[in-house]
């Protein structure tokens, strides 16, 4: 069962960021109806389409065209499907809950990676894990979620290093568990951040991979 798990949500993942992609270059969902390298536009058969061991058994390239595969569609594979079969107690409520919770994470994810965009209507999918979180004071939450805002939008302002779509996640995060889970989120998101721009040395880094890996960590702490 831990297998099916994994490979549910590695696929999972799979067809998401595929989705996404595709969104983040204006492609159409649909046409083709079938995946396709991206460089060459080769439609990909079945075995290449297997999640993580396709991209082993391709050495992490096109099977037509040899372009490098972006190491980020197998991690991010790999990540969800440890997530699934983490979470995933074959209750159906707690489960299709944690579902609904990891497939708007994985969306968020991907949407920022491909092309730096947050679609906020995707952040109302993480709400429903309040059902299974440890109960809060949602009227302080909100108080500190708005004064977080505040703080992040002025810094956002002279740093110029969070987007729109950062901040909501970050108020969202704190309006479902508070100040001090959110400021840890923070933090170690930054952490994160930082050693990926010295590995990188790139400006322009997206933030909310770093924010749903760690909000995922803190999940798996809390006992969810």
């Amino acid at each position: 069962m831990l297998f099916l798990s994994f490979l549910f949500g590695a696929s999972v993942a799979s067809f998401i960021t595929s989705c996404c992609y595709r969104l983040g270059n204006n492609h159409s969902l649909t046409i083709p109806q079938r995946s396709y390298c991206d460089n060459c536009h080769c439609i990909l058969r079945w075995w290449h389409l297997i999640p993580i061991f396709s991209f082993i058994i391709l050495r992490g390239q096109c099977f037509y065209c040899k372009q490098k595969i972006n190491l980020y569609l197998p991690v991010i594979e790999f990540l969800s499907g440890i997530a699934f079969t983490t979470f995933l107690i074959y209750e159906p409520i707690h489960d299709l809950i944690i579902l609904l919770f990891l497939t708007s994470l994985i969306f968020l994810t991907s949407t920022d990676f491909f092309s730096h965009v947050i679609y906020s209507y995707s952040l109302l999918g993480l709400f429903p894990i309040t059902l299974l979180s440890i109960p809060q004071n949602y009227f302080y939450n909100l108080i500190f979620a708005c004064i977080l805002v505040v703080s992040l939008l002025l810094f956002a302002t002279f740093t110029k290093t969070l987007g729109i779509g950062d901040i909501e996640f970050l108020f969202i995060t704190c309006l479902i568990w508070g100040w001090y889970q959110s400021l840890l989120i923070i933090q170690w998101s930054s952490l994160i951040m930082l050693f990926i721009f010295v590995f990188t040395r790139k400006k322009k880094l997206p933030f909310i991979p770093a924010l749903s890996l760690v909000t995922i960590l803190c999940l798996f702490i809390q006992g969810c």
